[in-house]
């Protein structure tokens, strides 16, 4: 069996999939973009800083660096001999001011003599000349140098000179295993914390640095206030500085998300505000290593989400609001389609009495159907009154539509009021009308209640038979159950009638049964599916027998032979004998039926 599908499911399901690729589609383009801009966002917000901050503190403390060794490199050179360090002055100051990230130099010689050269604030260079002797913190830092091989960052120190803490890179010279001096090259943590306020965006983001867990290198505080510092504390704690998130920074809770190469990303709840924190480890100055971070405020992400999810949400109710719209339209469609579909249903089966008429619709194709289905139902209901719709139902269900003529063993009824045109008298023709089309009716419906077609109305007589165009195994049987039903429905509408004052109906009932041609008789102009054959002749006669055999009875109902044998023990019979029909030559064994058992 081909397999189908109705239109409603087709409709649904191809615009509600267009609707949903569609849909899906834009929040798909909108949810990457979003996603995009929120990797941006974050990347501006934290990995720059970050990145910057690594690229500017590494600009600044390789600086130091290369300054230290390159003045080493001139001094081992015999260019600016350390020995003439008066010569050095104007070197030391060239050096000085090709490199803006460092703070100072010192260069010291091994008999205890140093040079030293500061940025000022205004940005010029300022020399000093002083013996070792004078400041025991030299003294100590030469007799360390005398024992070290190699360049190294020192320790962070307060500088009573610059008020301020500095980072230190320290050069020993060696030449030929003979200690000849060191050279120091330092910057400040202000110039530092400076870099970090450049690249904050306070209060939503903030950039820092820590040197091990807890000691500030760089941070906008130190700016704001320069004097948090001192010999003794040459680097503030994080508890130290006004800053509550920078303070709960051990109380951080690792996300355990890598951003990106080594940088780490935590969050701290502050007073009710939720705080994302980026680090990066950064080694190679000196012993501790020092720890780049950012933090960011985590409302302007969780906007940005909101945002994102918001888009979803309403992606989602815009595609629940098509799909209803998709489900009423597909509804509207399909109904007046599967009603015309249920009408046609009923037309075949010629089942016209309760079918309504179609309701316009908005969709003028389906309106036009519908009109087109109203205007064959109306043809068809007035033409119904005109056919046996019972008989053709049968055709149709027997498939014999067109089928032509056979022989079939068939019984034949005939049924007729007696004394028709008495009972009549004093009715006009409009309740002769009524009268007939009443007691018609109520043969007509005991005899489709058993099975048998109605052949024709002759007046106020009926025609019916059974064993066409349906076959069945006793239609014998049949017709006297119809005949015995018959007698029911008549004494009940009499008695109906007697409490009108109206006179009783009495009817006469002949039955035979025999072999028959039945099938489509008359012309192409008009033709009808009938029986003809003797057996029909017998059964008019056994009717009209019944004038003479009773004719004050309220009904009789005479059968041949032939159908008695087919009774069984269902009726009782009541023996006539073997009469002579008119128009037969040989006599028939006549019965009349007595009460059903």
């Amino acid at each position: 069996m081909r397999y189908r599908i109705r239109i409603f499911t087709a409709i649904l399901v191809c615009f509600g999939f267009l609707l949903t690729i569609s849909l899906g589609l834009i929040v798909a383009v909108n949810f990457v973009n979003s996603a995009k801009v929120f990797s941006e966002l974050l990347g501006q917000t934290l990995v720059r800083g970050i990145s910057g901050m690594e690229l500017r503190l590494k600009d600044h403390l390789d600086a130091a660096e290369h300054q230290a060794q390159f003045i080493t490199a001139h001094i081992l050179s015999h260019e600016y001999p350390i020995s003439e360090l008066d010569g050095l002055t104007d070197f030391a100051e060239g050096s000085l001011a090709a490199a803006p990230q460092i703070t100072s130099v010192v260069i010291a010689d091994a008999a205890g003599r140093f040079l030293g050269l500061g940025r000022t604030s205004s940005g010029s260079v300022e020399s000093e000349w002083s013996d070792t002797a004078d400041n025991q913190a030299l003294v100590n830092l030469a007799g360390f140098m005398s024992q070290e091989k190699q360049a190294s960052w020192g320790p962070p120190v307060f500088s009573e000179a610059l008020s301020a803490t500095i980072m230190n890179y320290r050069a020993p010279i060696w030449r030929d295993q003979a200690f000849l001096g060191f050279v120091i090259t330092a910057i400040s943590t202000q110039e530092l914390s400076a870099l970090a306020n450049e690249l904050s965006e306070p209060p939503r983001s903030r950039v820092f640095v820590l040197r091990g867990d807890d000691r500030i290198l760089a941070h906008s505080y130190l700016v704001l206030q320069p004097g948090s510092v001192s010999r003794e504390k040459p680097l503030p704690s994080i508890k130290d500085v006004l800053d509550p998130v920078i303070q709960r920074l051990d109380t951080a809770s690792p996300s355990g998300i890598v951003m990106a190469e080594s940088v780490d990303l935590a969050q701290i709840d502050v007073e009710g505000i939720s705080y994302g924190v980026v680090t990066k480890l950064l080694e190679g100055y000196g012993d501790t290593p020092l720890t780049i971070g950012a933090y960011f405020n985590s409302s302007d992400v969780s906007e940005l989400w909101g945002s994102i999810l918001r888009t979803i949400f309403i992606g989602f109710g815009i595609l629940t609001i098509g799909l209803v719209v998709m489900y009423a339209l597909s509804h509207a469609i399909s109904r007046p389609i599967r009603q015309t579909s249920e009408v046609a249903a009923r037309v075949a089966e010629l089942d016209l009495s309760n079918v309504e008429s179609l309701k316009s619709s908005r969709f003028r194709e389906i309106d036009d159907l519908s009109s087109s289905v109203n205007s064959m139902l109306v043809g068809l209901q007035s033409f119904a009154r005109y056919m046996p719709r019972n008989l053709v139902r049968k055709l149709i269900r027997e498939n014999r539509v067109g089928a032509g003529t056979e022989e079939r063993w068939m019984t034949v009824m005939f049924t007729d009021i007696v004394d028709f045109t008495p009972t009549c008298e004093g009715m006009n023709p409009s309740e002769v009308a009524e009268f007939t089309n009443s007691h018609l009716t109520l043969v007509t419906r005991c005899v489709h209640a058993h099975g048998g077609t109605i052949d024709k109305y002759i007046g106020d007589a009926v025609m019916a038979f059974w064993g066409a165009p349906d076959r069945t195994e006793n239609s014998a049987l049949q017709a006297l159950s119809a005949a015995s039903d018959l007698r029911i429905a008549l004494s009940q509408d009499n008695k109906k009638r007697a409490s009108e004052d109206l006179p009783p109906v009495r009817v006469r009932i002949g039955i035979h049964h025999g072999q028959l041609i039945v099938g489509d008789i008359g012309s192409p102009e008009r033709i009808n599916y009938t029986v003809i054959g003797d057996v029909v002749n017998t059964a008019q006669r056994l009717e009209g027998l019944g004038k003479e055999v009773d004719s004050e009875t309220e009904s009789i109902v005479l059968v041949s032979s032939a159908v008695k044998e087919y009774a069984g023990d269902q009726f009782q019979f009541d023996g006539i004998g073997p009469i002579k029909l008119k128009g037969k030559h040989s006599s028939v064994e006549v019965y009349r039926l007595a009460d059903r058992i």
